[in-house]
């Protein structure tokens, strides 16, 4: 004997339920892979500080990408679930946006007041990714995709994207379009005062030569990350004698520290732009697998 057909109905409504935010986490995976993708593709348009790539990121990837996962996950319980719930309340998926705009401003509102962050950027950094994870959700729903399904969809769209990745930051590599460039700067522009590290190292380069310096690193390659010396002495400007890009090996424009007491001093290189010039030293071996970082000095 058949059963009754309302006997369907529950269970049709709770599968339903369940598959409110199918493939929300593969979108916010994906972009947080495509994301990082363009990220590398355009490293060659930001200044390195002749850093470049440190290969430990390469090492930290598996645990990245559980992170990811993690997020993701948390993500659609936190945001989509909500979004889409009271979406199908009102029965209407234009509605999708209303909701993920509210939930975006309640959860910024809460974050801006328990660690006193600014509301408007936070609404934004809270709203953004969880826009395509939310398109996601509400294409499988309306379409009735599994989360198979969604699975290829996603994963066709992630592999172009990556690929026109690789493709941009191959041509960006061959013609060095929009390849950075450290400014040009005449040695009067050096004068002024400069500080870095949140006020521990300052410099003062005087229009005749002379320097005031407090916290400036030492060029010992034995010497601790924290040794640093201070006093007066002199500097002197070395232009580079041709442009080049500071990926490839490049020379920068340099200003070289005498300070009495001192010793050798790491030489300063330009960095930033003409508008807002920074001078930075590299602290660690080139040739250590430990990481390297830049001291960086921004112009007061």
């Amino acid at each position: 004997m058949a059963l009754p057909e309302v006997h369907a109905g529950p269970a049709v409504r709770g599968g339903r339920w369940s598959r409110l935010a199918t493939g929300s986490e593969l979108a916010f995976m994906a972009q947080c892979v495509v994301a990082g993708a363009v990220f590398l593709a355009t490293s060659g348009m930001r200044d390195d500080h002749g850093i470049g790539i440190d290969p430990g990121v390469f090492g930290a990837i598996p645990a990245l990408l559980v992170a990811v996962v993690l997020a993701a996950y948390l993500h659609r319980v936190l945001f989509v679930l909500p979004v889409m719930a009271l979406t199908r309340a009102l029965g209407s998926r234009w509605w999708a946006a209303l909701w993920a705009a509210a939930i975006a401003a309640a959860y910024a509102g809460w974050a801006s007041a328990g660690w006193d962050l600014p509301y408007g950027w936070t609404a934004l950094w809270i709203a953004g990714p969880g826009v395509l994870p939310v398109v996601a959700a509400s294409y499988a729903h309306h379409r009735s995709l599994g989360w198979t399904g969604m699975a290829a969809k996603v994963g066709a769209v992630t592999g172009i994207a990556l690929l026109l990745c690789a493709v941009g930051a191959f041509l960006q590599e061959r013609t060095g379009f929009g390849a950075y460039e450290p400014p040009r700067l005449e040695r009067e522009q050096y004068v002024g005062q400069w500080i870095g590290d949140g006020g521990a190292r300052r410099l003062r380069l005087g229009a005749n030569g002379e320097a005031v310096a407090d916290g400036m690193r030492l060029a010992d390659p034995n010497a601790a990350v924290w040794d640093a010396c201070s006093g007066t002495g002199t500097w002197t400007y070395e232009p580079r004698p041709e442009r080049g890009r500071p990926g490839s090996g490049g020379v920068r424009d340099r200003v070289t520290l005498t300070i009495e007491g001192c010793g050798r001093l790491d030489a300063l290189q330009v960095a930033g732009t003409a508008e807002r010039p920074e001078l930075f030293c590299v602290l660690g071996d080139p040739d250590d697998l430990h990481p390297r970082y830049a001291v960086t000095l921004h112009r007061v």
